[in-house]
């Protein structure tokens, strides 16, 4: 996946290239080139778990059964909206962060 499939009138291209610091573009692309296939990555294995989960708590036979399948299930659930809360805070601080990266000029 290439980060320029993210450029455009989103906060990557906001992110790319907002400094005069060269290093400082880098580690910012590197980190964004790591950081959202990941946390794409982590969604959808969630959403294919949570998935197998409901097929195992809606084939239980036992009550036992049932109530593991019900609670990872509410775990996998916690996971997904943990790991979409982290995109949207990492969408956030991205957009919000160009400005104040340097607000000194010590970099």
């Amino acid at each position: 996946m290439s980060l320029e499939n993210f450029k455009g009138g989103n906060f990557m291209s906001t992110l790319l290239g907002m400094t005069d610091i060269p290093w400082l573009d880098q580690l910012v692309e590197a980190i964004l080139s790591l950081i959202v296939p990941v946390l794409v990555l982590a969604s959808v294995a969630g959403m294919i778990y949570a998935i197998v989960v409901g097929i195992q708590f809606i084939k239980a036979e036992d009550k036992s059964k049932r109530d593991e399948a019900k609670q990872k299930l509410i775990y996998v659930i916690v996971g997904i909206v943990v790991t979409l809360l982290l995109i949207a805070l990492f969408y956030f601080l991205a957009t919000n962060i160009g400005d104040n990266i340097n607000p000194l000029g010590w970099l």
